[in-house]
């Protein structure tokens, strides 16, 4: 059974080209899907709006169904009740994520207390167990601080047991590497691909690489829409889509001999053969 039914999608601004046109997905209880393009492409709109987290001012249309349910025009109020209990997300950014006013442990806090109670003792030991199972060796001084006091990573890693502490059906990850150094990245990788285990996942990046890390189906988009999609080795061993063909090339920079250029996506791909 689909926990997640996306049908054709489409978000607009105004009266500019849609950010999203007509994409169409599914999802299982525990199916991983990664979303790939550049910057623009619609990928980011896309988790915003099945979090249901875009500007008024946007024009939404099709279906999103999760769990059964109709999202699209859902109130907000409505929206609410599931953000953070049966749906969460992991943003790019946790210092724009998380309260700089508030100690982590705080806002992961309240986060649990909606799935372990209001004792207070209940609260800060299931702060201090998701803090332990995301990696922070030191829980309590971690609880403590304040999001400037840690580093990149252990930020991150509070976002994530943000994300995950209502135990949620389906998490939407945007980004949530890309503002950290190579090998935090592959450690938060590494927690993912743990956690994210046994929950439907969304994964938004521009990496090719990243997302196979994680995810066994990818859906590449360009310009608003999804030009391919379906098992990521073998959409890396035989692309059917130019752009995804430039994807891929750019991302093997090992195999390119340090006497020439290295190749990018305008290589392969143009608009203009688009049209």
């Amino acid at each position: 059974m689909n926990i997640l039914e996306v049908t054709d999608l489409t978000v607009r601004f105004g009266r500019n080209r849609p950010a999203v046109d007509s994409i169409s997905f599914t999802l299982g209880a525990h199916d991983r899907l990664g979303i790939i393009g550049q910057s623009g492409s619609g990928k980011s709109v896309t988790s915003l709006a099945i979090m249901g987290l875009l500007p008024e001012h946007a024009q939404v249309s099709g279906s999103i169904r999760f769990d059964g349910r109709e999202l699209v025009g859902l109130p907000e109020r409505e929206y609410r009740k599931l953000r953070g209990d049966a749906v969460s997300m992991v943003f790019q950014e946790p210092m724009t994520a998380l309260d700089p006013t508030m100690r982590v442990g705080r806002q992961l806090g309240e986060v649990v207390a909606l799935h372990h109670g209001e004792r207070r003792g209940s609260i800060r030991d299931g702060v201090l167990d998701w803090l332990g199972r995301v990696g922070i060796t030191e829980p309590a001084r971690i609880a403590d601080s304040y999001p400037h006091e840690l580093s990149g990573g252990q930020r991150q890693r509070a976002l994530v047991a943000m994300a995950l502490a209502n135990e949620p059906a389906l998490v939407l990850c945007d980004e949530p590497t890309t503002a950290l150094d190579v090998l935090v990245q592959r450690q938060i990788l590494r927690l993912l691909d743990v956690q994210l285990r046994d929950r439907a996942t969304v994964f938004v990046s521009h990496d090719l690489a990243v997302v196979r890390e994680v995810c066994p189906r990818v859906a590449v988009m360009l310009e608003g829409r999804i030009v391919e999609q379906g098992d990521i080795e073998q959409i890396i061993a035989e692309p059917r889509h130019p752009y995804t063909a430039g994807l891929i090339a750019s991302a093997r920079i090992d195999r390119v001999p340090r006497d020439q250029p290295l190749p990018s996506v305008a290589d392969f791909y143009t608009p203009a053969e688009e049209a």
